[in-house]
Order: C-alpha cells, then structure tokens, then sequence
C-alpha cells in the first residue's frame, strides 16, 4: 500500500516509504506503522557555525583595516592614506559601515541584525565575537544564522515550500499570499501600498497546487492542497550577499569608485605625458648648454693662449728696454 502520514497537519501520500521531496535537503524513511505521532527534528553544528561567524568577523576586520589605511587623514603630520581626500572610497566605507549595522529581512517574521548573532563592535571599530549573545541565539534560534551566507525562500506554512532560480529578481522582504474570495492568490509585499499581484495557479497531477508569477520570471511555489490558506512568502539576502553586492556595485562602470579610477588613470597616464615631453626638452637643453659650454671652453682656451702670448712679449718687451 502507499505510504500515507499527516505532516504538521498536511495530509501526504507516496508510493515509496522513502520521501525526498517535502523537506529540502533532508529525506524521510518509513521503517514500519506508526501508532502515535512522531517527532522530526535537526540542527546546526555548533562548531561549524562558531567557524563560519568568526571567519566573516576576521573578513570584516580585514576590509576595515584596508579601507582605514587608504582614508587615514594624520592631522599631526603629512602622512595621509593614499585615498584619504577621495570622495567616492569615502562614500564606501560609509556604505560597508552602514551594511553591518542594517537588519537582514526575508527569513522569517523578524529581522536580524549582525548583532543577534554576536558579531560586535569594540571602541576601535574592529569586530569581535560576544560569546554570550552568540550562546543565547544559538539556543534559542540557530536558524537565524543562516541569514549568514545562506539565501533564503521560504513560507510561514511548513508545507508549502518555494524556490528561485538565480536569475529571477525578487526583493529581499515578507510576502503576503493572499486568498482571494474569488478563488484567486495574490503577492505582495508586507506593509507596502503597492498594488497586489494575482499570481497563476497550475494544478498538479498530485492533487496540490503550483503558484507562478509573470513578474517574478522563475518563482515557483508549491503546496500539496489545492487550495492553501494564506500564508507568508520570506525572500532573504544573505550578508555573504550584501557584501558581494557592495563589491559589485563599486566595480560597476557606473560606480564612483569605478570613474574615480578612471580618473586617477586619466590623471596619471597625463603626467607620464608631461614627464615624457619634460625629459625630451632636459635632453635639447642639455646638449645645447654642453655645446655653448664647450664653444665657451674653447674661446677660454683662446684668450688664455693670447693672453700668454702677450705676458711673454710684455716680458720680452722690458728685458728689451
């Protein structure tokens, strides 16, 4: 007979005992009947999450303190960073400030900040690892650190599951799902006074349902009853996102940084112009002073000879007298 059970709720049905396809990455195994309900759970590596967390914090550092030495103004002297007027690394290192310090949303009803997860700041500037907060959120959430490098889609209904490709554009936020009292489903984003989007509803021969959307080419979300309650889509960024973002966006051509460099290119290809004009025109000076120099010479050699010549008959002259 099939393998038939409820999950939270939702009732599933398969022809085999082994279930791949309702939690992603994990598969389910029916050894034998069930009598009572039974209990399915998992968690992070406390270890591996304590390596992940602290190779972003020494990441982080890195950046800070390489972006500190170009923007380092000395007030006492004259030893500034080579980039401490320029106005558009300036406008970056207040963007990478203001990323560590902005809440991460799209993985679940709340946001989370750098700071949940232990990931501080001292009196420097510099990052470092708040044991306590870290031991805190990994007891009572340590999905939540996930928002680390992992993007996220995901539903508040733990059986309908959602995905993307990469290329699909979706903002990183909560979703309301709306079912209409027409039978229809729309998206929109929470607290936003945007129009709701209705979303394209296809039958599935399992008896549940797929939602597309022509706006957001790509997304597909899947429930196994025909005709779910609403619910809450989450689409969230990891930070590991964010910074590779920043990054893309100061080597984007239309960047500040991207047409300052230009500048300073422009600038630098023009004084290696000059240098080169300055020391063709030294070479034309310094060969007509060595050739004035040497008829100069020369002359000096003649009116010393004469006035030798001279001395001698002057002498001669008197011996005469």
């Amino acid at each position: 007979t099939d393998a038939t059970f409820k999950l939270d709720g939702v009732s599933v049905t398969r022809t085999k005992n082994k279930i791949d396809d309702i939690l992603d990455g994990a598969e389910i195994e029916l050894k034998s009947d069930l009598a009572s309900s039974a209990i399915i759970s998992s968690q992070r590596s406390e270890t591996a999450i304590k390596s992940t967390v602290n190779s972003l914090i020494s990441s982080l550092n890195e950046f800070k303190a390489e972006i500190d030495r170009l923007t380092f103004i000395d007030v006492e002297g004259d030893e500034n960073g080579p980039l401490s007027m320029d106005p558009a690394v300036t406008s970056l290192k207040t963007s990478f400030k203001r990323l560590s310090i902005r809440p991460i949303t799209g993985y679940g009803e709340n946001p989370i900040y750098l700071s949940q997860l232990g990931v501080k700041t001292d009196s420097t500037g510099n990052y470092f690892l708040d044991e306590n907060t870290f031991a805190k959120t990994i007891s009572a959430n340590p999905t939540a650190f996930s928002a680390l490098k992992d993007d996220n889609i995901s539903t508040n209904n733990a059986s309908i599951s959602a995905s993307k490709p990469t290329y699909t554009t979706i903002e990183a936020a909560t979703y309301d799902v709306t079912a209409e009292s027409d039978g229809s489903y729309t998206i929109k984003k929470s607290g936003s006074s945007d129009a709701a989007i209705t979303l394209l509803t296809i039958p599935q021969a399992t008896g549940g349902v797929k939602f597309t959307s022509t706006q957001f080419p790509g997304l597909s979300i899947e429930s196994p009853d025909a005709n779910p309650s609403s619910f809450k889509l989450f689409v969230g960024d990891s930070f590991s996102k964010k910074v590779s973002n920043l990054m893309s966006e100061m080597l984007d051509l239309n960047s500040s940084v991207y047409r300052s460099n230009e500048a300073y290119k422009a600038t630098k290809e023009d004084i290696e112009e000059r240098l080169e004009k300055l020391e063709i025109r030294e070479k034309l000076i310094t060969t007509q002073y060595t050739e004035r120099f040497g008829e100069m010479e020369k002359s000096m050699t003649q009116f010393n000879s004469t006035k030798t010549m001279l001395e001698n008959f002057i002498e001669a002259w008197k011996k005469q007298k």
